[in-house]
């Protein structure tokens, strides 16, 4: 498989992507592939009196560092020096440290009631999106530049991410779909995720909304590889 080149004229391999934690200097073109994760839920949750709140706050918590959202956590796809797809893994012991850095930043980032209004919808999209249970490595925030998308670039970072959970010694990687992108979904299951059980949601504010969600997982303990 070939990714073009920036000049056109020659075809660039995949093997030419690198990989390497993301760094706050990033924010710039890490944030908006990982608003494009899921732009309507992170609309939903963090935009509570502008449409534009979701970015400003997801910059602000990826500078900081701390949280899910913070760039210690997301792992960069490069090419010829260019962040061109970003993802992160997360497991079930960074839950609670996740949830005090995200309450953190919210409290810091919006005016009282406004945090409080926020708290209130992410605990509600966790019903729909729920955090990762012992021995499982969740793949979360995966964004593909546009321009760079149908390249193979996604299926590599795929790759890369789940190399890392077993690298943690943990026997299934999952993550979660929404159901409004059946190209993401088609993917994760020709890499060999198995859909376990839907959550229908009916959240929905002003500014956004949390769809339906699949969860999927590859269960490598029962000898399951990604179908590369």
């Amino acid at each position: 498989m070939y990714l073009k080149s920036a000049n056109k004229t020659e075809p660039k391999e995949v093997s030419d992507i690198g990989f390497r934690p993301c760094r706050a200097q990033d924010v710039d073109t890490a944030v908006p592939l990982i608003y494009s994760s899921g732009p309507a839920a992170f609309d939903y949750v963090f935009c509570d009196g502008e449409k534009q709140q979701a970015q400003e706050f997801l910059r602000y918590a990826f500078v900081r560092g701390n949280s899910e959202f913070g760039y210690r956590q997301h792992i960069a796809a490069v090419i010829d020096d260019q962040v061109v797809a970003v993802g992160a893994v997360r497991r079930s012991n960074q839950n609670l440290p996740f949830t005090l850095s995200a309450f953190m930043d919210i409290v810091r980032f919006y005016s009282p009631f406004a945090a409080a209004r926020t708290v209130a919808r992410g605990l509600r999209t966790e019903m729909v999106i729920s955090p990762p249970k012992a021995g499982i490595g969740v793949i979360y925030h995966l964004g593909v530049a546009e321009s760079r998308r149908g390249q193979g670039i996604g299926r590599a970072l795929i790759a890369e991410l789940t190399e890392n959970i077993q690298q943690q010694s943990l026997p299934v990687a999952a993550l979660d779909v929404a159901e409004t992108n059946p190209r993401a979904k088609e993917l994760y299951l020709r890499l060999g995720f198995i859909a376990k059980r839907t959550k229908h949601s009916s959240l929905q504010s002003k500014f956004g909304r949390v769809t339906d969600h699949t969860y999927m997982e590859i269960n490598f303990g029962n000898g399951n590889q990604l179908k590369l």
